[in-house]
C-alpha cells in the first residue's frame, strides 16, 4: 500500500476513535520515508492519536519529530503545546503556543489557547510560593516567568529555592543549573540596582562555572554601576575573549576605558 493509502486507513480509524489501529496505520506509512516533509502530516495525526490515548509523552514526541520535518507548519507546534499543557508543562506550552502563533498570527484557535495559559500561568504566579516547589527545576520555572512578568524580587524568591533545592547537587549538568541560578538571581538584582548582591551572585556562579559568560557581563555590568571600571573592564575583557564580537560588550569596555582615563 502506498503513504497515502497508509494515512487515509489511520485517518478512518481515527475518525472511529480507534486510536491504537490509527497509529498502526500512521506508523506504516511514516516507515515509508520517515525524514521527508509530507511524513509531518503523519507525525501530527499519530500525535493526535496519542492524545486521543491520554499517552502525552508519546504524543510530544511525535510533535517534535513533526516540527523536525516541517519546522514553518503550525500544527507540529500545536500538537506539541497541547502534550506539553495535558503534561502541565505550562511554561514550554506556553512557548510551543507562541511558536504556532509566528507560522500563522491570525489562527483564531492558537490565539485562545494562548490566552488560556497565559491566564493559568498568572494565577499560578500569583498563587505560588518558593516552598511550595519541591524540585529546583519548578523553582526555576515559575522565577523565570515571574521574571518575564517583571515580578523581580518575587522571581529572586523562586531563584533562592532553586538554589536551597539543589545545593547537594553533583552531576555536571546539575552544576551548570546550579550556576544558573545564581546568574538569574543576579539579574534580578542587577533590576533593582543592587549591585552589591549582584555581584555576590555572579562570583557564586563563576565558582561553579569560571566561564559563565551572562555571569561575568552581569558582574560588569554592577561593577560599572559601583564604578570599580577596572574591575568590570577585567570582566569585558574576558568576555569578549570566551564570546567575541557582542555589541554590549565592546561598549561597556569602552565605557571603562573612558572612565579609567577620566581619573
Amino acid at each position: 500500500m502506498s503513504a497515502d493509502e497508509l494515512k487515509n486507513k489511520g485517518n478512518d480509524a481515527f475518525k472511529a476513535k480507534n486510536y491504537t489501529d490509527a497509529i498502526a496505520w500512521y506508523t506504516k506509512a511514516i516507515e515509508l520515508d520517515p525524514a521527508s516533509e509530507s511524513a509531518g502530516a503523519l507525525y501530527s495525526n499519530r500525535s493526535a492519536s496519542w492524545i486521543g490515548l491520554q499517552n502525552y509523552a508519546k504524543a510530544l514526541e511525535d510533535a517534535e519529530r513533526c516540527i523536525r520535518v516541517r519546522p514553518s507548519w503550525l500544527k507540529g507546534y500545536f500538537r506539541k503545546a497541547t502534550s506539553l499543557e495535558n503534561l502541565a508543562r505550562l511554561d514550554e506550552a506556553q512557548k510551543a503556543y507562541q511558536e504556532a502563533m509566528k507560522c500563522e498570527p491570525t489562527n483564531a484557535e492558537v490565539q485562545e489557547r494562548l490566552q488560556i495559559i497565559n491566564t493559568q500561568i498568572r494565577a499560578r504566579n500569583e498563587t505560588s510560593t518558593p516552598n511550595q516547589c519541591k524540585t529546583a527545576e519548578a523553582a526555576k520555572v515559575i522565577g523565570n516567568s515571574l521574571f518575564g512578568q517583571g515580578k523581580y524580587e518575587s522571581a529572586a524568591a523562586f531563584y533562592t529555592r532553586a538554589i536551597e533545592l539543589s545545593a547537594s547537587h553533583s552531576l555536571p549538568e546539575q552544576l551548570k543549573e546550579r550556576a544558573n541560578f545564581f546568574a538569574n538571581r543576579a539579574a534580578c538584582h542587577q533590576q533593582t540596582h543592587s549591585y552589591s548582591l549582584v555581584v555576590d551572585d555572579c562570583n557564586a556562579a563563576l565558582l561553579i562555572e569560571p566561564n559563565h559568560v551572562k555571569a561575568l557581563i552581569r558582574r560588569a555590568i554592577a561593577r560599572e554601576g559601583m564604578e570599580h571600571w577596572q574591575r568590570a573592564l577585567d570582566d569585558y575583557t574576558l568576555v569578549n575573549q570566551l564570546s567575541p564580537g557582542m555589541s554590549n560588550v565592546s561598549q561597556g569596555v569602552l565605557r571603562c576605558q573612558r572612565a579609567l582615563r577620566s581619573l
